[in-house]
């Protein structure tokens, strides 16, 4: 069934850009405060709620992936819905310290009643009397197919109109007037840019680059507050000592660790050869795992420094040279050593030499740059070295794997 596939596909791909959209929204709100106790939090009350000046405000975000999103309409899936999670947390809330805000990526139509809402300061009263005719329609609507045993209509809205319908003339009223509609928000592929814009302590063309540190630094906080690594709430402040570093880390051009504390995908699928120099030295399990993870960790470190600044890779081949100098000074002394042993022993040496590759190289070579501390790129740049066969660790690798050293 191709195009059940495809729905899947497209219905995937949508939730997991919503999940981005709800990070990258709530970095660039947070920008935009000048509050200095500004705090948010994103899938607490909503999803993502913002603190600042004694005051609560929800934003229930309704992205979308289509080329012509829907515009916001009485007959609005996203509307109903975003009614019944705000309705349902007013119990929990003081309506005058909150406001709740339905952002959108699509427009309200000319004339539309939800015009309204474009501003806290506008009246209301025409909207409830439109929103509860609507939610009476689909009440009336469902109830006429459930008399002729028919499959009820509205089913993806009539949570939200019953929900609206239960409270009484003045909590419509009330809530309505606490409620703003962001409308034409930007799309998840443009939000970066809005991030730069609003960096305007940091040199124009500095901007997108600090933005993109500044968004992988971001990600990783959201996950952390997700999983319980850190508090839910990120506070104004961690940002902005966040940017201070970026800006001062490019001023002084200091490399930066972008993946210490990450590590490879679950399907990531090594170069067999890295495998295979240590099988001959029969390394462990765990000599294999340490190598595949932090051969990923340089890679993808080597990658990126290259995509950003192309004069990176004479520093990274240089570098290279002198990870291989300091191999070669213990691998040809490791050779001398093991002339007339048998193959158990050259192969204990080897492991040797494996794993002062992860364990000492780091503390003996010189670092990268000045100022950088982070063991991986040493550990995985080896390895990377490996599979080239510009090191290895048997006394005997050239010849047993073939090649030129």
């Amino acid at each position: 069934m191709v195009g059940d596939s495809q729905s899947e596909t497209h219905s995937a791909e949508a939730a997991a850009l919503g999940f981005y959209y709800q990070s990258f929204f709530a970095l660039l709100t947070l920008l935009e405060r000048s509050t200095d106790d500004a705090a948010i939090a994103i899938e607490q009350l909503d999803d993502v709620e913002l603190k600042a000046d004694g005051q609560t405000l929800l934003f229930q975000l309704k992205h979308s992936i289509r080329p012509t999103p829907p515009p916001i309409t009485l007959k609005s899936r996203a509307l109903w819905r975003t009614m019944k999670v705000w309705i349902d947390a007013l119990p929990g809330l003081t309506l005058s310290e909150t406001t709740f805000h339905l952002v959108a990526v699509a427009g309200i139509p000319r004339g539309s009643p939800f015009t309204a809402l474009t501003s806290l300061a506008a009246d209301r009263d025409e909207l409830v009397k439109a929103m509860v005719n609507e939610a009476q329609r689909v009440r009336v609507a469902r109830a006429a197919a459930s008399n002729k045993n028919k499959e009820l209509p509205h089913a993806d809205r009539v949570d939200g109109c019953e929900a609206f319908l239960s409270l009484s003339e003045t909590e419509r009223l009330n809530l309505l007037r606490r409620t703003v509609i962001r409308q034409d928000s930007p799309v998840i592929g443009k939000i970066e840019e809005h991030i730069a814009e609003h960096l305007k302590i940091v040199h124009p063309d500095q901007r997108p680059t600090v933005a993109t540190r500044l968004v992988e630094w971001w990600d990783r906080q959201i996950v952390y507050s997700l999983c319980g690594k850190r508090e839910r709430v990120l506070l104004r402040a961690e940002l902005q000592d966040q940017i201070s570093l970026i800006i001062g880390d490019l001023e002084q051009g200091k490399l930066l660790a972008d993946f210490e504390t990450v590590s490879e995908p679950e399907d990531y699928q090594p170069d067999g050869m890295l495998a295979r120099q240590i099988r001959l030295v029969e390394g462990k399990k765990s000599d294999l795992s340490k190598a595949i993870r932090e051969e990923w960790r340089a890679r993808e470190q080597r990658s990126k420094w290259m995509n950003e600044k192309p004069s990176m890779a004479t520093v990274i081949g240089e570098y290279d040279r002198v990870l291989q100098e300091h191999w070669s000074d213990r691998h040809c002394q490791m050779v001398e050593d093991c002339a007339g042993v048998d193959d158990k022993e050259k192969r204990a040496s080897g492991l040797r030499i494996l794993r002062w590759t992860h364990e000492n190289a780091p503390n003996i070579v010189r670092p990268i740059s000045a100022g950088w501390n982070a063991p991986y790129y040493v550990r995985g740049s080896y390895q990377v070295l490996a599979i080239n066969r510009k090191v290895g660790w048997h006394p005997d690798y050239a010849t047993l794997l073939g090649g030129d050293e």
